[in-house]
């Protein structure tokens, strides 16, 4: 049986890494039924179904891996932030207290416990938007900017994000900000001429392509977009 259990873990662990997250579910569970108890199957548990709006089971799965291991700092950020969004700022903040290593000014959090907090709510947006509920993915990417408003691949995300729910204006503007700050980075740029590209500016599309190939001139995004805006020239 034990060997039975330990497939089944690394299998649930596998597919809840590729984001298949039904078929991780059912391995988590045939665990648990097992009488297993496992943290951080349970924190994986809870990340699930927090992304399927599940909150109560949500809620019961961290607290469950808080039980087994009570300095588990992944589930109780877990657990804080999904009160926090639920608005229970109360057990949010008494979370947040417990985990914390010092503070930074009146009030402030660590900035190691800051960016903790911003990716976990960055991993949060990944998975809405991955789901097609852009929303709530643009939501948790502005919850990660207000802690750690200089993570360049999450105002990166956020930017995408907005292009993908026709918001372009905000695209435009919050992928220019990122590659005015960051010029060097060529996601946030590959990005931003696919936004012009999108509303029909393809010169410009194509200079921020070429930009990115000057400083990586293997970088296959540019390089495929660049084809595919050549090609749409030479038949029009």
């Amino acid at each position: 049986m034990e060997t039975q259990i330990r497939k089944w873990t690394e299998e649930g662990k596998k597919n809840f890494e590729s984001k298949n997250y039904g078929r991780a579910e059912q391995y988590f569970r045939k665990v648990l039924k097992s009488g297993a108890r496992y943290a951080d199957l349970l924190n994986m548990l809870g990340i699930i179904y927090h992304a399927e709006g599940r909150f109560n089971d949500a809620i019961e799965s961290f607290r469950k891996a808080l039980e087994i291991n009570p300095g588990y700092i992944e589930a109780t950020l877990n657990l804080a932030i999904l009160l926090n969004d639920l608005g229970d700022y109360r057990q949010a903040k008494s979370l947040y207290q417990r985990i914390q290593k010092g503070r930074q000014g009146r009030g402030g959090i660590n900035q190691v416990l800051k960016a903790k907090l911003a990716n976990q709510h960055a991993a949060i947006a990944d998975t809405y938007a991955g789901i097609g509920r852009l929303g709530e993915a643009i939501e948790e990417y502005r919850k990660a900017l207000a802690l750690c408003p200089t993570f360049k691949d999450i105002q990166t995300k956020l930017g995408v994000c907005y292009r993908d729910d026709n918001r372009k204006g905000l695209a435009l503007k919050t992928l220019t900000q990122t590659v005015r700050n960051h010029p060097h980075y060529s996601p946030a740029r590959v990005q931003l001429g696919l936004t012009y590209y999108s509303q029909g500016k393809t010169s410009r599309a194509v200079q921020e392509w070429r930009e990115v190939l000057k400083a990586d001139k293997n970088n296959t995004a540019a390089q495929m977009y660049l084809r595919i805006s050549e090609n749409h020239k030479k038949k029009g």
